[in-house]
């Protein structure tokens, strides 16, 4: 079963133009060594006409133009603050082979369809297709204002994130996409673009590795089995016994097929110690983002007082203009 992938990474002002070079492939030089760009003609956006960016207009200067627009406060963005989350969204390879091109632009049109109806066309400047990669995946941008306020950790809280991962699969499942959501309360953490990429070359690696391991593969070839047999006294006669060799109900091992058995068992050692490590790594890893959380909400509450008194010194200096 295939599963629906929908993850999120914030970006300042500064950062955007960069990152709509990358993703508009205005470049022919990327880091990234899966880009074909000879495919690069392939891609597409999924935005209605009449919310794109125009060709001649900056990602920047395009973001500044609709913050400006949608925000009620008339104080300047802070430069550290959020102004683009990304959203990578797609599947698996193994979705995407049963698709035509044209049922695999329809699912990311329904895909951008659901953000936009989330969290409002107009701020969405961009949503590419790129399927000049080993795997078709969504780019799409989404400006974090809602009720005329500029904020990605209102707008997209842990609990806006959850729902996310929970309704969104649900809404492809209802548009009669075969995709499921990840598995609910998973403390798996999700891998972001550059990670996976960085790893999956390896993965399929492994993955065609184990397929031709496993293809008519024996551990222990039982054709070459030998019984056991041990020297035992047998009565012949009335007074006579005589030695003979009988079997056993096990069976010996060839040096081969011993130290192929060796070495599984090994590995599966080798298998328990490093997941006993892991978890004991993930435990330091959750109580670290436990603390994190906690920072984050009180630097919230801090961000918050601070947005209230410019507010109330704002409105002051024009009562005493």
């Amino acid at each position: 079963m295939s599963y629906a992938v929908a993850n999120m990474k914030k970006f300042k002002l500064t950062q955007v133009n960069g990152l709509g070079h990358h993703d508009e492939r205005k470049t022919d030089h990327h880091r990234n060594q899966e880009i074909d760009v000879t495919k690069s003609s392939e891609n597409y956006t999924v935005v209605p006409e009449r919310y794109r960016k125009p060709d001649n207009v900056s990602l920047q200067k395009f973001i500044q133009q609709r913050i400006s627009e949608g925000r009620d406060s008339s104080r300047a963005v802070r430069k550290d603050a959020v102004t683009l989350t990304e959203w990578v969204v797609g599947s698996d390879h193994q979705f995407f082979e049963s698709l035509t091109n044209a049922q695999t632009k329809s699912f990311f049109e329904d895909a951008y369809a659901w953000f936009a109806n989330r969290y409002g066309a107009e701020n969405i400047p961009y949503a590419t297709v790129h399927m000049d990669e080993t795997t078709p995946h969504m780019h799409m941008g989404v400006i974090p204002l809602t009720n005329g306020r500029l904020s990605a950790k209102s707008l997209f809280n842990r609990e806006e994130l959850r729902s996310v991962q929970a309704e969104f699969p649900e809404y492809l499942k209802s548009r009669f996409w075969k995709i499921e959501r990840g598995q609910k309360g998973s403390q798996h953490r999700h891998l972001s673009v550059e990670e996976y990429k960085k790893i999956a070359p390896e993965l399929q690696n492994k993955r065609e590795q184990l397929k031709k391991d496993l293809q008519g593969y024996q551990l222990i070839d039982v054709s070459k089995l030998e019984p056991e047999t041990i020297p035992q006294q047998v009565k012949t006669g009335l007074f006579k016994t005589e030695t003979q060799y009988v079997q056993t109900e096990n069976y010996i091992l060839t040096p081969k097929d011993y130290e192929r058995l060796s070495q599984r068992v090994r590995g599966v050692s080798d298998v328990r110690v490093a997941q006993e490590s892991i978890w004991e790594i993930k435990q330091r890893l959750d109580a670290k983002e436990a603390h994190l959380e906690e920072r984050e909400k009180s630097l919230d509450h801090r961000e918050e007082r601070i947005e209230d008194s410019e507010n109330v010194l704002a409105e002051y200096n024009q009562l005493y203009r």
